[in-house]
């Protein structure tokens, strides 16, 4: 089967808990071990967080799976190895914000494991778009949220991040916000979604995307955070029909521009 320009990409969803021996000696991520907010700024997204997205891996591989089974394609996944207590691969390695170095490591099992998945990635979008095309891409990072009301008040199922528009500069604001566009296709499947327009979308901060659609974003890549709450992810049922409806409004959305 061949594939589709889309990269679906799970940071917070490690299953790997560095508890054997078989797994490399990784210092556990706290409070105490974290740089200053003056290298690892919260307001840059770079805050300290050890809390594992739960089951946003099992949602991403759903997700996926309906998008080949709908297409007739298969999307790329990029997914975490280890548990977010570990290494949050949502995070720049600079400065200690995404894992601790080991000093009984010191070729860092963490570092080599942040740079496999940045690295396959870098090359899951190199072989999406390559130099002598012209052609569109796009990623999905996929987070969890405790949060079920938006910062309007209203009750939500989802957050979708796009750094204030900036990680999606590759399409017009008519494209992502027209009849066709991803938040009103979330809407055709009752999905309750923020931001609701784009105004929303220009002024909001809270959770409007991390390191990962801050970073790959570009004039080809569009690079869209979508943060799930808790109950679906948690509820087998509700993730899987969510996980079904998602994918038909990716592939919606993507469709006019020949992405499949």
């Amino acid at each position: 089967m061949s594939n589709i320009n889309l990269l679906f990409t799970c940071p917070h969803g490690g299953k790997n808990d560095n508890g054997s021996s078989e797994n490399p000696p990784i210092i556990r991520r706290t409070i105490d071990n974290f740089p200053a907010d003056s290298i690892c700024p919260a307001r840059d997204g770079q805050g300290f967080n050890n809390v594992n997205d739960a089951l946003t891996e099992d949602l991403t591989k759903a997700i996926a799976d309906n998008i080949s089974n709908l297409s007739g394609k298969d999307p790329y996944v990029e997914l975490a190895e280890f548990n977010r207590r570990w290494i949050d691969y949502n995070r720049k390695h600079e400065g200690g914000c995404a894992y601790v170095v080991s000093p009984i490591d010191p070729d860092s099992s963490a570092r080599d494991s942040y740079k496999k998945y940045h690295d396959g990635i870098s090359q899951k979008i190199k072989e999406m778009l390559p130099p002598d095309s012209n052609s569109l891409a796009f990623l999905f990072d996929i987070h969890g949220t405790d949060d079920e009301k938006a910062p309007n008040g209203h009750c939500i199922e989802v957050i979708i991040g796009t750094d204030q528009t900036r990680s999606r500069q590759a399409l017009t604001d008519d494209f992502f916000w027209g009849s066709n566009g991803f938040i009103p296709q979330l809407d055709t499947k009752g999905i309750p979604a923020y931001p609701e327009n784009l105004c929303q979308e220009r002024e909001s901060h809270s959770l409007d995307g991390g390191y990962t659609v801050k970073t790959y974003a570009s004039s080809r890549l569009v690079a869209i955070q979508i943060e799930v709450i808790h109950r679906i992810r948690n509820n087998r049922h509700r993730r899987e029909q969510f996980a079904a409806d998602l994918a038909e409004c990716i592939l919606n959305f993507v469709k006019p521009l020949g992405i499949f």
